[in-house]
């Protein structure tokens, strides 16, 4: 029978106490693993070539949610609530008392109202009155505070008040279920009757390579066998992004009418971004309700050519014919970092880099916007 060296490990192990069922912790201890990876794949092996047979219990443990861990350290809410209450005069029972008192905060007012009265209190003319039957209650929030201390370390649902279980499910944050399996391994007769004597782990081969070659341990090794008769997995591709083959469609038709890909950062000046493109300075656009501004690096400098040329035609437009935009120009406004607005400006810093040189360009790319 062809089995792996971890098949072989995991059979020997199991061949010292053949009647037994293992766990997992066991068969780690015995087979000198400490991944249970090992146990897992091996013993699937085992079990499908009939020589062990895998038992699976699953079990539910509950434990302590985020609500639940405040309440085992400040005490349930209506436990904390029902103490103000009975420690207060009758006339200190109104919710303007409640709230008063600290006792609970204000998101926690209004479910703990809803508690005190499933606990028999009612609320008169904006007042607590308590049931009839005080000792009714303090069996109930002793209940249920010693449900929750169950809960602390986790604890099998089995082992849980179904009513109380009931209770705390409808409220939120206060437990939560964990789904766990355990499994054991057991010898099947066949598994049985294998020879300790096949059991002796050897060099097994799956991949031949020249390094292997070199040596002579391959002569004694066994060599994993592979049924190609089995079917194989089919495989599943990926799909793109609707707004990725968009993308791509409009790059390839741009690419296949002469045109070139430019590209540039997503950092960019104030300058870059909007000066150079005549954006005055005092537009809405460039308010922080727009344009995502950095604070690292809160300014990038700028070669004072374009300065000056942007000075020039935003102020009374130089000698374009323009009469600019009037005003004072801010090439402190220039220098300002900002995560770029459109792609415009990697067509405008083109231009700039290379204003001689007749070109069709495109560009495609990710821009930032409120």
């Amino acid at each position: 029978m062809d089995l792996s060296n971890n098949e072989k490990r995991m059979l020997k192990a199991l061949h010292s106490e053949s009647n037994k069922a293992w766990n997992l912790d066991e068969l780690l201890a015995s087979c000198g693993w400490d991944d249970q990876a090992h146990v897992a794949g091996a013993g699937l092996a085992l079990s499908e070539k009939e020589l062990v047979s895998i038992e699976e219990i699953k079990s539910k443990t509950w434990t302590l949610g985020p609500e639940g861990v405040a309440a085992n350290e400040n005490g349930l809410l209506e436990r904390r609530l029902w103490d103000w209450l009975i420690s207060q005069s009758e006339d200190a029972r109104s919710m303007k008392d409640l709230q008063a008192g600290g006792v609970a905060s204000k998101q926690e007012t209004g479910v703990g109202v809803g508690l005190l009265k499933g606990l028999g209190c009612e609320l008169a003319q904006g007042s607590f009155v308590l049931p009839d039957s005080i000792d009714a209650v303090e069996v109930t929030l002793v209940s249920r505070t010693s449900f929750i201390e169950q809960c602390v370390k986790g604890v099998s649902e089995d082992d849980l008040d179904g009513e109380l279980l009931t209770h705390f499910r409808k409220r939120k944050g206060l437990i939560e279920a964990v789904d766990s399996t355990v499994r054991t391994w057991t010898l099947t007769d066949s598994g049985r009757k294998i020879p300790d004597s096949i059991l002796e782990e050897r060099l097994q081969v799956v991949e031949i390579t020249p390094e292997l070659l070199q040596g002579e341990d391959w002569r004694t090794a066994d060599f994993k066998s592979y049924d190609v008769n089995l079917d194989a997995p089919t495989p599943a591709g990926g799909r793109a992004h609707p707004m990725m083959a968009l993308i791509e469609r409009i790059r390839a038709i741009f690419l296949e009418m002469g045109f070139d890909e430019i590209d540039g950062d997503y950092v960019q000046t104030a300058g870059w971004n909007m000066d150079a493109l005549f954006i005055p300075q005092d537009h809405p656009a460039r308010e922080m309700q727009d344009t995502f501004y950095l604070s690292n690096p809160e300014r990038i400098e700028i070669g004072q050519k374009h300065l000056d040329d942007w000075t020039v035609i935003h102020e009374h437009g130089g000698d374009t014919g323009s009469r600019g935009w009037g005003g004072q120009y801010s090439t402190d406004e220039s220098k300002k970092g900002l995560l770029r607005t459109h792609t415009t400006v990697n067509t405008i810093r083109y231009l700039a880099e290379t204003p001689d040189e007749p070109c069709r360009v495109f560009g495609i790319g990710r821009v930032f916007r409120k």
